[in-house]
């Protein structure tokens, strides 16, 4: 069992390898047919979606919410694609692709002798962000991810995400990792950090588009008890397949970060990306499954 487990894993694997090598104007193509499948035949989530949307938008008529619930889901497509052409994509490939903005911020921080967080949401194309790796002047680099239930994409997205000499790091990894590691300068930490806690271990939140959402707050504690410098990246879509990943310093309101200062902060930059760009989201992931003071209590 174990090598027809196996066996069929590189199977995939090679399938998924093949597929990538294809020119983009072909994958856009079979873009185009997986929207139409996804939307008008599954309708893959389309009723999280359009609750999503209600709760974000509720001044937004139907007609304009159902305008971004479409260009969801084309956009949704396009991830797919450019996800699997990270099977083969060369380092040539990210530098055309995605245009990094601000990559100075830091190098300042290596001056400051300041160890660093980038601070990112699930806006397109969040995964091609490992490109930024051999621009950025820290020695050590490391990319957060939570483990998915597929062994086989949790092993792709580590290999992707390690092509250019970042560490890839589960959210059970990172804390401990983080602490022991020396606040030089020479660290830095990417976190796509707008997920959903599991209900068992929700310790903070806050306002996200009106409602009151549970939020990752571990990131904060050890930038606080650190020292670190943060950092948000600002994702546009530029046009098809061409993306721009600007980088801004967030700075305490006083002389440092207070409790919790840094997620609210993230969140309200991020807040503004998904109003200026509200299509590049990923409306698609039950971001209010939890309400509180019913689901839970803090």
């Amino acid at each position: 069992m174990f090598l027809y487990s196996t066996i069929l894993k590189k199977i995939i694997k090679d399938f998924f390898i093949l597929v990538s090598k294809l020119p983009f104007s072909f994958l856009y193509g079979f873009s185009n047919i997986l929207y139409f499948i996804i939307y008008y035949i599954i309708g893959y989530r389309k009723k999280v979606v359009k609750n999503n949307l209600l709760i974000a938008f509720p001044d937004k008529t139907e007609h304009e919410r159902k305008k971004i619930q479409k260009e969801f889901y084309k956009n949704f497509s396009d991830f797919m694609v450019e996800l699997i052409k990270t099977f083969s994509m060369k380092r040539e490939d990210y530098k055309d692709r995605i245009k990094f903005v601000n990559l100075d911020i830091t190098q300042q921080c290596i001056h400051e002798k300041k160890d660093v967080i980038l601070l990112s949401g699930h806006m397109f194309n969040w995964e091609w962000l490992s490109g930024i790796s051999p621009d950025l002047q820290q020695k050590h680099k490391y990319a957060v991810y939570k483990k998915v239930a597929s062994n086989f994409f949790d092993q792709s997205v580590h290999e992707s995400r390690s092509r250019y000499g970042t560490i890839p790091l589960t959210v059970k990894e990172v804390g401990r990792t983080m602490l022991k590691l020396p606040n030089d300068g020479s660290h830095i930490f990417l976190f796509v950090a707008d997920q959903s806690p599991f209900k068992s271990r929700i310790h903070y939140e806050l306002n996200f588009f009106n409602r009151l959402t549970p939020a990752f707050n571990g990131y904060d504690k050890i930038a606080c008890r650190k020292e670190y410098a943060v950092l948000y990246i600002n994702m546009v879509k530029i046009k098809r397949g061409k993306y721009e990943a600007r980088l801004k310093r967030i700075y305490p309101d006083k002389e440092k970060f207070r409790e919790n200062e840094i997620v609210e902060k993230f969140y309200s930059e991020l807040t503004q990306n998904i109003k200026t760009h509200p299509s590049l989201w990923l409306w698609s992931h039950k971001r209010w499954k939890y309400i509180s003071g019913t689901d839970y209590q803090l």
